[in-house]
């Protein structure tokens, strides 16, 4: 059992880890999606449909899944969620079709959902009461470092071994990190596991004005950041005139910046900042960085690194979330599922960002300049909803 006053940053780093690999189960699909397709024979539609369930599935169950953490207990959640990660893996590696490729995301998707609502709860029993914000921000980089691994990565395997080996590459790290994630958790005190009504911990979090609040900021940084990542290739081939290759490389780069802009969140959190301040800030600045990309004032480097710049300050949000959860949680069995909301909201702000601008654009004739309209509408969104987080978090 751990001393309360040290945290076992072993645990913290295995946790992240951990959220790391269950990221890399999404990321692993848009650049293996051609082959895909091409070996399968399926559609753009059938496509896009793959690609937007792990969104569905985070819209409609994150935050039920996340008041089960509360009535079976984190590790059992945790246990659950890696099993469905390795199910869906295989399933999908063996997928001779379209039907059984959606439904192995379909069960990778909920074991994505279990780890990612119920690690941050792993974290917060492993840190000290001094080092929550630092280890939530260190939680915070999961989904842009886990992405980001697999873009890098994915081009030379797909080349020489094909999308089955890299499907069977991520699928054997899973009962590695499981494990190892096991032997930490066993050491930490045991979490208090009430047995609570799961629909009725979800209903409460959703009733919560707190962490409605979180969701949404949530939800609408999620619409630029991933909006900025889906369309970022397309938007410098057909605006900049750079290749598809280093278009790709330049986007692997922007999503690899986030990581150090969220452990920058976390440190700003640890030495005193507020959640409220970062939320604004960072969104400020991203909105700023919307204008400088898509509006054709700055020399096209420029845009490129006005593009880094919007991914590394918009890592200042995610931490101040993670970190608004506990305090906007009726009771500490809400977290769970509070952080099942986030997820949600989320989920949601994936789902719709891409679209949406993507609609924008198409309105304009293929204008990408009205790709700012949207973006900026989300970040005013979240600076509005941020004065009144300090309610819930100072």
């Amino acid at each position: 059992m751990t001393n309360t006053q040290t945290t076992a940053w072993p645990a913290v780093l295995i946790a992240v880890l951990a959220g790391v690999l269950a990221a890399m189960h999404v990321g692993k699909l848009p650049p293996a999606l051609p082959m895909m397709r091409a070996e399968l024979g399926f559609g753009l539609v059938a496509g896009g449909f793959v690609v937007a369930l792990f969104s569905v599935l985070g819209m409609t169950l994150a935050v039920f899944v996340g008041g089960t953490v509360a009535r079976l207990g984190r590790e059992r959640v945790v246990l659950i969620g890696f099993a469905c990660l390795a199910a869906g893996g295989a399933l999908g590696a063996l997928a001779q079709g379209v039907p059984m490729l959606m439904f192995s995301r379909l069960v990778e998707g909920v074991g994505f959902i279990a780890v990612a609502v119920s690690l941050p709860s792993v974290i917060l029993a492993a840190a000290a009461p001094r080092d929550h914000a630092l280890a939530l921000g260190l939680w915070s980089v999961y989904m842009p470092l886990g992405m980001a691994m697999v873009m890098l990565a994915a081009p030379l395997i797909l080349e020489t071994l094909g999308w089955r080996m890299l499907w069977w590459g991520v699928f054997a790290l899973c009962p590695l990190i499981a494990l190892a994630l096991m032997q930490q958790m066993r050491a930490l005190s045991p979490a208090p596991a009430p047995r609570t009504d799961a629909l009725r911990v979800a209903r409460e979090a959703m009733r919560a004005p707190g962490l409605i609040l979180v969701a949404l900021i949530f939800g609408v940084y999620a619409m630029q950041w991933v909006t900025l990542m889906v369309w970022l290739p397309t938007f410098q081939t057909e605006s900049l005139g750079v290749s598809l290759d280093r278009a790709a490389l330049v986007t692997a780069l922007v999503v690899l910046i986030n990581v150090p802009g969220c452990l920058f969140g976390g440190w700003l959190m640890r030495r005193g900042a507020s959640a409220r301040g970062l939320v604004i800030t960072g969104s400020i600045i991203m909105g700023l960085c919307s204008l400088g990309i898509f509006l054709p004032l700055l020399p096209d480097a420029a845009r490129i690194a006005v593009a880094v710049a919007f991914s590394f300050f918009g890592g200042l949000v995610p931490p101040s979330l993670f970190n608004s959860v506990p305090p906007a949680a009726p009771t500490p069995s809400h977290v769970g599922a509070g952080n099942g909301l986030l997820m949600q909201g989320s989920s949601v702000g994936q789902f719709v960002g891409p679209p949406l601008v993507a609609w924008a654009v198409t309105l304009a004739a293929g204008d990408w300049r009205l790709a700012a309209v949207p973006m900026l509408a989300a970040c005013l969104t979240a600076i509005a909803a941020a004065v009144f987080l300090g309610r819930w978090h100072s």
